[in-house]
């Protein structure tokens, strides 16, 4: 029995041992807005379930928050979820993990304003630079195509009144409404990139099915071995269409909320590049490498 007791008291002992000398580090970084690369100044940066936050009374480095700047000390090894925010911003969720031979981490975090719009941005520009898809009028939906682009659409306008006329007493006539005219828009031709594509895109969907992003070679073929494609009309013989047989897989990597970097080399020639969700085509852009 008193060797029972012995041996319980030397595991509790070492457990006591244990706990005081756990091993601890620190996790600092910086906020920057992902558009600009530039610090966002007086971010809140917590770690989720944690007592680690800069929103507490004694944290001692509010200063360095005016440069977008955090730290936490005597952080207990492990794996966490940081988080950053700041007031009409975008948050970002990250994990982090340190360990007893690398205690210590430095981490970048993203936050954007939340008036930047859905949609695919250049990187490294003094503001959120979006590129303008001019081809989204002329897109049709698609499934086993993934995709299709009408060569050309007719729009009407609205007809204009013509200004009433008096007649030899006088009188204005009513006026009268001219008929309705139309124009002919042709599909803008393919935005020149280089073949290193860097970009962000911001998605309006749910974040919850993984965003996939792929290129696809582009050609010109007949719409009626495009049945699958809602949009085009009886007019319309020939489209742009991926071809399914050349595609390349690009790198998405998340940013912050519903924004992600997206990465990788384009092969030479007219692409169409592709953002789906659960196989479902989110956008498309319609781009020319050289």
């Amino acid at each position: 029995m008193k060797k029972q007791i012995l041996t319980a008291c030397a595991a509790a002992l070492v457990a006591m041992a244990m706990t005081g000398c756990e091993k601890t580090g620190t996790i600092e970084g910086v906020v920057l807005d992902p558009f600009t690369e530039q610090a966002v100044p007086m971010p809140t940066v917590w770690m989720d379930s944690t007592i680690f936050t800069t929103t507490k009374e004694k944290y001692p480095y509010k200063a360095e928050l005016q440069k977008g700047e955090f730290k936490f000390e005597k952080v207990p090894v492990g794996s966490y979820r940081i988080l950053a925010g700041r007031s009409k911003y975008i948050k970002s969720r990250n994990p982090v993990q340190t360990s007893e031979a690398e205690p210590n981490l430095k981490v970048k975090l993203y936050i954007y304003s939340d008036q930047v719009n859905p949609g695919l941005y250049k990187t490294g520009e003094k503001a959120p630079t979006k590129i303008n898809n001019d081809w989204v009028l002329f897109s049709t939906q698609c499934t086993e195509s993934v995709a299709g682009y009408r060569l050309e659409m007719t729009q009407s306008t609205d007809g204009a009144k013509v200004p009433p006329k008096a007649d030899k007493k006088g009188k204005k006539a009513k006026g009268k409404t001219a008929a309705a005219a139309t124009k002919t828009l042709t599909l803008k031709e393919p935005l020149v990139v280089d073949s290193k594509l860097n970009v962000l895109y911001v998605n309006a969907s749910s974040v919850t099915a993984p965003l996939v992003a792929k290129t696809f070679a582009a050609i010109e073929d007949k719409v009626a071995n495009h049945k699958d494609c809602k949009g085009f009309v009886e007019t319309d013989v020939k489209g742009i269409f991926p071809d399914k047989s050349k595609s390349t897989d690009l790198k998405v990597t998340y940013v912050a909320e519903n924004l992600y970097k997206i990465t990788g080399d384009l092969p030479k020639g007219k692409q169409i590049i592709q953002f789906s969700q659960e196989g479902k085509t989110l956008q498309t852009y319609y781009f020319e490498v050289k």
